[in-house]
């Protein structure tokens, strides 16, 4: 059974799933693509190992140039429509998966949204009257929109008094000119004695639209709040697209984030409130603004509660509902939205998270990624995706294989199991060296100086992901969400929830609670209501000073079963919304206190040392790393008797470490899933139920622990070996660049950017040595097994080649490699093939960049100028030039050498 055992699990190693690959975003251009160009690039994803393609098509880059075979597309135009299908037929072919995001650019939105049905504004304005008088107000060329509200009140220390109000909305009467209404105005109105303000909620006129569509794509986004305005769309901007394509044709649709700016209100927000609420939103709308004494934290809970359920019911599910209609799985990305963000990324078939900026780094992502996870376990979705290298860089063409492999580590270490790059540009074949490049792109394409070597890590991420999504992921430890906080504590605005709980939280407290071993879930209300369906044994509850009533009677019950909740600071003790406040705030805290009594509730001095001595007094972590948790994390999968351990040391330096894993007496089998080989330790032992283990993680290494009953104990012991230099190769080498246009005999490496005709060469350089091994030397390197080739330096990426025989690839430090079975006694070839960055070209002062001529040329858009201000935001290279002085070193540079 152990070999069986070992030989299923090497299997998985060499041959994982194809469904588990990694996708790429890939974006057109105005939609002016050509169908060879399109088959052209889709092969060479194909054979970089990638599973399926996100297409999403956004605003134009070229005007329409006949000559040139170039034409943009209008938006579900019968051109656009065919070069979807088209692509989706050609990908099919290839048994990659096809994605698609609605609409043009994002947010979701389009030329069919009337006004009625787009994202609502609101913004306050407000007039101070003393009393007692008659008033009269004229609010023409002052305000444009709508009065969604008007109401009058007392003011007394700055606050309205609640039992003042009077709705006057009835009083705001259109003003006419020449009998077209022009204007609005206050009719007469009798204010009492004292201090009032009289405050006007103006459903503003100007509302967003589409950021940066192709032509025929703009418009107004949509209200997300409304069902009837996501119908509208999917109606518009998708049923079109699934009767060209095909049902069931298109894997899912996907949803990018949220990015909607000032979208704070909806029309339907009074029935709405009404119903669910039980009480009337408009005599209290100040409350969203101002403050109304008593119950402005409690009206705010309770409009932003009402607005949060509207957009998960109205938007979030109805579009994963339409998807299934369609044949298709829903993706999506939550973040951005003022809803229940886990029920917001649970609505999704795929709930997708973000990494953005440079997070090749080990920490915990709460805004983009932890919560998008944490929705994925709760909700019980198979898949979590990640829109990976979002700006991993910045200036763009600096980003490195090892920034990419890292930065995916990054991502599997907060949860995540499905890749999707960002990504791949449509560039046409005769475009200069960079392509047509996407502003906050890692560049992962064909342009790219590495693109040749980037197989390699596809195949490492359809390794990962391949066990990653095998059982599910061990969660003993649940951090609760203060979202009924953030909705009683914000006034009227587009709330990002994501980030206001990564303030309120901090990534400082989340990132100690990780590192110490405890990997959580976050929870909502929702979870702990169904806290018996899930395994978590402690609820840990940080900065939160509200709670629903509701949720209080769950903890009560999840601590009687026997579990554990540990406060940070003080416990909640106040009740969320208006009706009823008192008498459940004094339940509440009944109960509370209750607990504590009962030593079900600990309370934290409000620290993170007092709440980590708590949690490892009442909780073992499931992994611990004894020397090196700030660099080195773990994901736990259990997959029926089968644990699978991911663990990653995200850092430049080889780290010693030794690693507990609890609760684990059966024997294991450890491989770098990079490498596709099992990883020899230094030592293993038991310690009652528990496994230790000492070895060595080089850098940016990876390794899998696979635990079974089954396994047969036979993992190999990592040899010491005591190297003596033996060939310095550091001189003496031919190299060639710019496909043989330039040679150079170096005495002496050094960077090739150093020539000045190399200076801003961007491409491969072949360095070529002949290295002869003495009999001697042969022999000894026999014995040790050994003869271990190492840089001191490399820009950026190699191919090693051996005699003719490809040895290996460096993507990543350390750049190292036995190439033993490849030599030979006597002499030998030594190739290395370097590819450097990108950089360095698009810096390159002499790097065309041409303008359109203005204002108008004879093709499409004939008037250039904002067509030249896209370009020059996007496309064109002066943040490179600014942020990047002199070119990056290249090539080969430092020691090199053989040890045995």
């Amino acid at each position: 059974m152990g070999l069986k055992k070992r030989a299923q699990v090497e299997h998985q190693i060499l041959h994982p799933r194809e469904d588990t690959r990694g996708y790429t975003r890939w974006w057109w251009y105005g939609c002016a693509v050509k169908k060879d160009e399109l088959i052209r690039e889709l092969d060479f994803m194909k054979d970089a190992r990638m599973g399926g393609v996100e297409l999403q098509i956004l605003y134009p880059v070229t005007a329409d140039d006949k000559d040139n075979g170039l034409k943009n597309c209008t938006y579900l135009s019968p051109e656009f429509l065919e070069l979807i299908k088209f692509a989706c037929e050609e990908a099919n072919k290839r048994n990659m998966k096809f994605d698609l995001t609605l609409g043009s650019s994002w947010p979701f939105g389009g030329p069919f949204v009337p006004v009625e049905l787009s994202g609502p504004t609101v913004i306050p304005y407000t007039i101070d009257v003393k009393g007692p008088c008659e008033l009269t107000y004229d609010f023409t060329t002052r305000l444009y929109g709508e009065a969604a509200a008007c109401i009058m009140g007392r003011m007394e220390d700055s606050q309205m008094v609640p039992e003042s109000i009077v709705d006057i909305t009835d009083k705001i009467m259109d003003k006419p000119l020449f009998e077209w209404p022009w204007g609005k105005q206050l009719e007469k109105v009798t204010v009492p004695e004292g201090n009032y303000k009289i405050v006007v909620m103006v459903s503003s006129d100007k509302r967003q639209t589409v950021l940066k569509p192709l032509p025929g794509g703009d418009g107004l986004i949509i209200d997300h709040n409304r069902k009837d305005s996501a119908r509208l769309f999917f109606e518009h901007g998708g049923d079109p697209i699934v009767n060209a394509v095909g049902k069931g044709k298109i894997q899912s649709f996907f949803c990018d984030s949220i990015e909607v700016f000032g979208h704070n209100w909806t029309d339907i927000i009074y029935d709405e409130f009404r119903k669910r609420r039980g009480y009337e939103l408009r005599p209290l709308v100040y409350a969203l603004w101002g403050e109304v004494q008593g119950m402005t934290d409690l009206v705010r809970y309770d409009f932003q509660k009402t607005m949060a359920e509207l957009t998960v019911e109205n938007f979030f599910r109805e579009m994963t509902k339409w998807c299934h209609e369609k044949g298709a799985l829903s993706r999506i990305q939550a973040h951005g939205s003022w809803g229940d963000i886990l029920q917001a990324y649970g609505a999704a078939d795929i709930p997708e998270g973000e990494t953005f900026s440079a997070f090749d780094r080990y920490e915990v992502n709460t805004v983009h990624r932890k919560l998008a996870s944490s929705a994925g376990h709760v909700y019980g979705k198979k898949i979590i995706s990640n829109e990976s290298f979002t700006w991993l860089r910045f200036p763009r063409f600096v980003v490195t294989l090892e920034n990419i492999k890292a930065a995916a580590d990054s991502i599997f270490l907060d949860g995540m199991n499905q890749i999707v790059n960002h990504g791949y540009s449509y560039s046409p074949e005769n475009e200069n060296e960079l392509g047509w490049p996407f502003y906050a792109s890692s560049q992962i394409n064909h342009t790219n100086t590495w693109w040749k070597y980037y197989k390699p890590l596809s195949v490492y991420f359809n390794r990962v992901c391949d066990f990653l999504r095998r059982g599910k992921t061990k969660v003993k430890l649940a951090v609760y969400l203060p979202q009924s906080d953030i909705w009683a504590e914000n006034p009227l605005s587009d709330i990002h929830m994501c980030m206001k709980l990564e303030e309120r939280i901090t990534t400082r407290t989340a990132d100690r609670i990780h590192k110490e071993g405890f990997w959580f879930d976050y929870v909502n209300d929702d979870a702990v209501e169904r806290w018996m369906d899930y395994n978590y044994e402690i609820l840990v509850l940080l900065e939160c000073e509200r709670m629903p009533l509701q949720t209080v009677y769950k903890l009560q019950e999840f601590a009687d079963s026997g579990k554990k909740i540990i406060c940070k600071g003080p416990a909640p003790a106040r009740s969320c919304g208006l009706l009823s406040y008192q008498e459940n705030t004094g339940k509440i805290q009944h109960i509370m206190e209750e607990m504590q009594e009962a030593g079900q509730l600990i309370i934290t001095e409000k620290n993170d040392d007092d709440l980590i001595t708590e949690l490892t007094r009442n909780l073992v972590p499931d992994v611990k790393v004894y020397y090196n948790k700030e660099e080195i994390g773990y994901v736990h999968q259990e997959d029926g008797d089968t644990d699978i351990y991911f663990l990653s040391n995200i850092s430049a330096g080889n780290k010693q470490e030794k690693i507990r894993f609890s609760d684990q007496k059966n024997n294991f089998y450890v491989f770098d899933p990079l490498a596709g080989q099992e990883k020899g330790i230094r030592s293993k032992q038991k310690d009652g139920a528990d496994t230790i283990v000492e070895l060595e993680f080089e850098a940016f290494q990876s390794l899998i622990f696979v635990f079974s009953v089954e396994m047969e104990d036979e993992t190999p012991v990592q040899k010491e070996h005591k190297k003596e230099f033996s060939l310095d190769l550091s001189e003496d080498w031919k190299f060639s660049a710019d496909s043989g246009c330039f040679t150079k005999h170096y005495d002496e490496l050094e960077s090739w950017a150093n020539e000045e005709s190399l200076r801003y060469y961007s491409g491969e350089g072949i360095y070529c040595k002949e290295v002869s091994i003495e009999k001697e030397k042969w022999n000894r390197m026999q014995e040790t097994g050994m003869a271990e080739l190492q840089f001191e330096h490399i820009g950026e990426t190699a191919g090693i080649f051996v005699n003719g025989q490809e040895a290996g690839t460096f993507i990543k430090r350390p750049y190292k490699i036995n190439i033993l079975k490849y030599l030979k006694e006597g002499s030998n070839t030594l190739e290395v093939r370097v590819s450097n960055l990108l950089i360095n070209r698009a810096i390159d002062p002499k790097y065309p960049e041409t303008d359109y001529p203005e204002p108008v040329i004879s093709e499409w858009p004939y008037s250039t100028a904002a067509l030249n201000r896209c370009r020059r935001e996007r496309v064109y290279n002066w943040r490179e030039r600014e942020m990047i002085a002199e070119p990056l070193p290249s090539g080969i540079w430092g020691k090199v050498g053989i040890y045995w």
